[in-house]
């Protein structure tokens, strides 16, 4: 048995199987950022040192391939914590929808649009090596109409970081068409250096930079507006991949994108890259997979049954969540009633059991009642 990535893969004579979950609801950062506040989250957490301090940071505290089974693990797994911490502050519990857990799980996953760490002496190399510095001056220009890096906006906004690639890309490549030198490229890490480099060199502010992508509702028709439908129809082949993406991913994709003079775009404005960023984003988290299986061993592992098979405990049956189960919806469901689950199972002198991200991978699948199907 094989487990990658947030997937549970079981490879067998037939091939690899997968259980799949239903279609998740499009999250938005925008709204999540939103709710962090009125959900009274920020009264103890912070993402990137904005917020409380008496819980982790959420930006910092999350693993790589951060996806919303991690959240709902975590947010099972502290629950208890959490319940203790609202009673002592005085704070009333408050509602959490499934749609509101898909927006508070794409503000967090957002705010860690780097990934990858970053590396300022590469970055230093990858400036060099690209040749950056022909036009770009660091503290002065070295060609009319060019700003140094000192006066780029982009070091501290990594939309406008996003807009500014983009639309200086089209610029830049008829320019180095025109006199046959070679176009450079630039991979996620490379840029992520590069980045860190430059922001060392002339950042002012002691807090990190925001990042606030828009909405994806409008992001999809920024995404028709420029053409880009033209050839990506069908616009999941943007953001479908065996991994999940960053904006770092998102602005090299861009940045390496073929450029086709006769084509090129209008020039993004700021506004539309938030949306477009926010779309990009949103859409990596449409479906989710877990072995149904594996699923049924953690619910006896973990004594689910005792409750959820018994119509005497109050809980809800397991039978009905049938067909509307996933991460979001666990998440919805386990801040609903986890203070109620949680005081029952203490008078029964029943402990609280934990959930790895990829066992509530499982349980989910488990719990909508997926059947095993060959992975394409």
């Amino acid at each position: 048995m094989s487990r990658t990535g947030g997937f549970v893969a079981s490879v067998t004579l037939a091939g690899l199987l997968i259980g799949a979950t239903r279609t998740l609801p499009a999250g938005s950062a925008e709204r999540g950022r939103e709710l962090f506040r009125t959900k009274s989250c920020v009264q103890c957490h912070s993402v990137n040192g904005r917020g409380g301090n008496t819980a982790p940071d959420l930006a910092s505290s999350v693993v790589r391939g951060f996806s919303p089974y991690q959240l709902a693990a975590a947010l099972w797994n502290h629950l208890p914590g959490m319940s203790k911490a609202w009673r002592q502050k005085g704070l009333s519990w408050p509602e959490l929808s499934e749609q509101d857990a898909a927006d508070l799980f794409l503000y967090v996953y957002a705010s860690r649009y780097f990934e990858a760490q970053g590396d300022a002496g590469r970055g230093r190399s990858v400036f060099r090596s690209k040749r950056c510095g022909s036009c770009h001056g660091l503290t002065s220009p070295i060609r009319d109409g060019i700003q140094p890096v000192a006066a780029w906006v982009s070091l501290e906004d990594a939309i406008a970081l996003a807009q500014g690639m983009l639309n200086h890309r089209v610029q830049m490549g008829r320019a180095m068409a025109e006199s046959s030198t070679a176009y450079p490229t630039l991979s996620p890490q490379e840029l992520t250096d590069l980045l860190v480099y430059l922001r060392g060199q002339f950042r002012q502010s002691g807090q990190p930079p925001e990042f606030s992508p828009g909405s994806p509702e409008r992001g999809r028709e920024v995404l028709a507006s420029k053409g880009c439908l033209g050839c990506h129809r069908d616009s999941r082949s943007l953001t479908e991949r065996p991994t999940r993406h960053t904006l770092m991913h998102f602005v090299s994709a861009l940045w390496n994108h073929p450029l086709q003079v006769s084509l090129a775009p209008a020039p993004i404005s700021y506004e539309e890259m938030r949306d477009l960023v926010g779309y990009l984003l949103s859409t990596q988290f449409s479906a989710e997979r877990g072995d149904p299986e594996q699923g049924r061993r953690v619910y006896a592992r973990k004594g689910c049954g005792a409750c959820h098979d018994n119509p005497a405990s109050g809980a809800p049956p397991r039978a009905g969540l049938a067909g509307r189960m996933n991460s979001l919806a666990m998440m919805e469901a386990v801040w609903k009633h986890g203070p109620g689950m949680l005081n029952r199972m203490r008078a029964r002198k029943i402990d609280w059991p934990r959930i790895d991200s990829l066992e509530m991978a499982d349980l989910v699948a488990y719990l909508h009642g997926s059947q095993l199907r060959r992975r394409r």
